[in-house]
């Protein structure tokens, strides 16, 4: 019953906004390729709209980290230990690896790889652990701290993987998180203070005002201006997209293997399985982002690359979808 009701409120929160947002991240994609080849001049001004909206989007998703969800997490050590060893010791290092071996000649692209790899989900991860029918309120408590660490570590990640690569300015890299990750979680805390005080739930709010639809339709607008304002670099590089396609199928299908097989050793049960395969699958647009367009506003490729990265992994992640799916109908530990 427990569980049941558990579902029951995942299946409430996530609407169909949330549920196609793979889809309409796809054709902000293409309606920023279509602007920039349409109407170049104009689609080049588009620029600093990326700026504001990349903010926008990371307050927004702030908005919804409730500490008091670390606990849940401290209760489940074993798939919250999986989970983080897997996200901030394994996947940077994969990164790396994967670069070095697929673009050690191209070093703005294989900095970008780094940057949007190295980031795990802090959003779209919930969305298919509830699809395939995972542990979502697990799943929310892990969240906090996907947030927090990755604060802390990209400035590390980027200085002393991405540093051997490409010059990093560590000043730089601070200023970014500073003001597009720790000044949005901030603010988003006092909000949820006040909130409190005046007796209100966020929850009423969130859903008063459609915060996740808001959120997903400001992120289509900021990815359609990065894909305009920067399309004439794509179009003069096209290569990005095809060096990033096996480097970046191998990454998925290797943290894919990791986790099953973590899930097999810990003899965890399928919910909480299909929680580790998309929190360590998953990757976060949205914090690389927010370092790519202000740390690196020098190096456009490394944000183009930042940005092309969902568009491989929503495809993959609809895949793993259906392969979640499939392992749930056959039982899991018959498997």
């Amino acid at each position: 019953m427990g569980n049941t009701q558990q579902n029951n409120t995942a299946d409430a929160s996530l609407g169909v906004l949330d549920r196609i947002q793979p889809l309409l991240l796809l054709a902000a994609i293409a309606m920023g390729l279509l602007l920039a080849s349409m109407v170049p001049t104009f689609a080049s001004r588009l620029e600093p709209l990326v700026t504001v909206g990349v903010f926008l989007v990371i307050f927004l998703i702030m908005l919804g980290v409730d500490i008091k969800g670390v606990m849940h997490a401290f209760r489940d050590w074993k798939v919250t230990g999986l989970a983080m060893g897997i996200n901030f010791i394994i996947t940077p290092l994969l990164a790396w690896l994967l670069g070095y071996v697929f673009l050690r000649n191209e070093s703005d692209v294989w900095a970008g790889l780094i940057l949007y790899l190295v980031t795990p989900c802090i959003g779209w991860y919930l969305v298919f652990t509830e699809l395939a029918k995972g542990d979502v309120e697990l799943g929310v408590s892990l969240l906090f701290w996907n947030v927090i660490l990755q604060i802390l570590l990209i400035p590390v990640y980027m200085g002393s993987l991405a540093g051997t690569i490409v010059h990093v300015s560590i000043l730089e890299m601070l200023k970014s998180v500073a003001v597009f990750l720790v000044l949005p979680l901030a603010l988003a805390r006092l909000g949820r203070m006040l909130l409190s005080k005046r007796s209100v739930s966020f929850r009423a709010i969130q859903e008063q005002f459609h915060l996740d639809y808001v959120k997903t339709i400001v992120l289509m607008f900021v990815i359609a201006a990065m894909f305009a304002s920067q399309g004439g670099v794509l179009f003069r590089n096209p290569f990005i997209v095809v060096r990033m396609i096996l480097p970046g199928l191998l990454f998925f299908s290797i943290v894919l293997a990791i986790a099953l097989i973590a899930g097999k050793l810990f003899k965890l049960p399928y919910r909480k399985v299909a929680l580790l395969v998309f929190t360590t699958t998953s990757r976060n647009s949205e914090a690389s982002l927010a370092v790519a367009v202000t740390a690196f506003a020098a190096r456009p490729l490394i944000a183009l690359t930042v940005v092309i990265g969902p568009s491989i992994e929503l495809v993959v992640l609809i895949l793993i979808l259906r392969l979640m799916l499939w392992i749930r109908e056959k039982a899991w530990y018959a498997l």
